[in-house]
C-alpha cells in the first residue's frame, strides 16, 4: 500500500470509508448537545469497535465509553479507556469472573433486571473482596430487557442497597424503539417519554431512602430529546458519529452528515440493473434497526437516484435504468442502512480526507461476540 496520504482512486474495493472531518464534526455536535443540557456525554463504542475512534471521543470530552458486550470492554480497556459501562447483563460465572478482573484494573459497571443476577454478581465479587458497579435496566417501551413495573424495580434496588457487595450507582435504558417512529414528532414523544419515566423511577426511590445517582438514556434518534430532561445526568448514544441511512429516514441527519460509506466498484452491466462488488458480507441484511420501515434496499448510491436492491454474500443487485450512466469498472459510493453492523462485519476501515486516504483504521472490537 502507498504511504499515507495517498488518492482514493489507490483503493482496492470494497472499502469502508469514513470522512475524517464529517466524523469530527458529528463528535464535537453532540458533545455540544450534552454540554448545553450540563450531562455526560458516554459514546456507545459498538457502532465503530476501534480503541482509535473511542479515545478520539474521550478527547473531545467524552466521560467514559458505554458497550454492549464484556469482550468489547476488555479490548476498550487494553486501549486505555478507564471509565467503561456495560450496557447489557453479565451474566455466568465466566463472564463474572472476567468482568471482575477488569474491574481491577478500571471503573467498570454493568446493567441489571434480575434479582439472581443480582445474587450472582455480589456472590461472586464478594469471593474477591470487591463490589460490583449496577445499574437497574428500565424498559422504556423497547421490550427487550429491562423493568416497567415499579414493583419489581423497587424490589432489585432494595435487594441491591441492601448487598454489601454490590454499589446502586443508579438507572439506564435505551429506547430503541424510537428506531421505528414513523416521523420526527413520533421521535420526540419517544425521547421525552425515555427521559419522564427514568427521572420518575429515580425520584420515586430516592422517596424510599435509595440514592440513586447516575440516570443514563439516549439513542442517537432521541439524543435531542432525552438530554433536555431534568435530572439526566448522562447521555448514551453511538450512531451518532458516522449517521447512516437509517438516521437520514428518521429524519436525525442530512445525507450530507453521512460520514461512513462503503466504496464499491461495479462488476456488471445489464440495461435493467448493475452489480457491485459488495454484498451481505459488507453492507449485512440489515434493513433497519428495531423495525424501521422506512427504508428499502440496503443502502444509498451516492450520486444516482438509487438504492441497493438485493444482496448476496458478495454481489449488490441496484435495480433501474443505470447502464447508460455507469460502466464495468466505475466506482461508486454507498451509504448503508446500518453504519454499526457494516464496521462490525471489516477488518478495516480508511480515514478519508478531501479526496485522500489519510489514515487506516483498525476495527478492534469486530465480530467480538462474548
Amino acid at each position: 500500500m502507498s504511504t499515507l496520504p495517498f488518492p482514493i482512486e489507490r483503493l482496492d474495493t470494497p472499502a469502508i470509508l469514513i470522512d475524517s472531518e464529517l466524523l469530527d464534526r458529528n463528535i464535537r455536535e453532540m458533545r455540544s448537545l450534552a454540554d448545553r443540557h450540563g450531562i455526560g456525554l458516554r459514546p456507545h463504542v459498538k457502532s465503530h469497535k476501534s480503541i482509535v475512534l473511542a479515545n478520539r471521543q474521550i478527547a473531545a470530552g467524552a466521560i467514559g465509553i458505554a458497550v454492549a458486550k464484556l469482550g468489547e470492554a476488555e479490548i476498550m480497556a487494553e486501549g486505555g479507556i478507564a471509565d467503561i459501562q456495560i450496557a447489557n447483563q453479565v451474566v455466568g460465572r465466566i463472564k463474572v469472573e472476567r468482568m471482575i478482573s477488569l474491574a481491577k484494573k478500571i471503573s467498570i459497571s454493568c446493567a441489571v433486571d434480575s434479582i439472581d443476577n443480582l445474587r450472582e454478581l455480589s456472590e461472586l465479587f464478594g469471593a474477591h473482596g470487591m463490589v460490583a458497579n449496577v445499574l437497574i435496566e428500565i424498559d422504556t417501551g423497547l421490550h427487550r430487557s429491562g423493568l416497567g413495573r415499579w414493583e419489581n424495580i423497587f424490589e432489585l434496588a432494595k435487594a441491591a442497597s441492601a448487598s454489601p457487595h454490590v454499589a446502586l450507582l443508579g438507572l439506564m435504558t435505551h429506547a430503541g424503539h424510537a428506531y421505528a417512529a414513523q416521523d420526527p414528532a413520533a421521535r420526540q414523544r419517544i425521547g421525552i417519554d425515555e427521559g419522564n419515566q427514568l427521572v420518575a423511577f429515580a425520584e420515586r426511590l430516592r422517596h424510599e431512602g435509595i440514592p440513586v445517582h447516575v440516570l443514563s438514556a439516549g439513542s442517537t434518534p432521541t439524543a435531542e430529546f432525552v438530554a433536555a430532561t431534568p435530572g439526566l445526568t448522562e447521555l448514551r448514544v453511538g450512531n451518532y458519529l458516522f449517521n447512516d441511512a437509517i438516521q437520514v429516514a428518521l429524519g436525525v441527519a442530512e445525507w450530507e452528515r453521512c460520514a461512513l460509506s462503503v466504496l464499491t466498484t461495479v462488476i456488471s452491466v445489464h440495461p435493467d440493473r448493475i452489480v457491485i462488488d459488495a454484498g451481505s458480507k459488507v453492507f449485512s441484511s440489515d434493513a433497519g434497526a428495531h423495525g424501521s420501515s422506512l427504508l428499502s434496499g440496503y443502502g444509498k448510491v451516492v450520486g444516482l437516484s438509487a438504492t441497493v436492491t438485493r444482496l448476496s454474500e458478495e454481489h449488490g443487485v441496484i435495480m433501474g435504468e443505470f447502464a447508460h450512466l455507469t460502466k464495468v469498472g466505475d466506482r461508486l459510493r454507498v451509504i448503508p442502512n446500518h453504519a454499526c453492523p457494516v464496521m462490525n462485519l471489516a477488518e478495516s476501515a480508511w480515514l478519508v480526507e478531501s479526496g485522500s486516504v489519510i489514515g487506516k483504521l483498525e476495527i478492534d472490537a469486530r465480530a467480538k461476540t462474548a
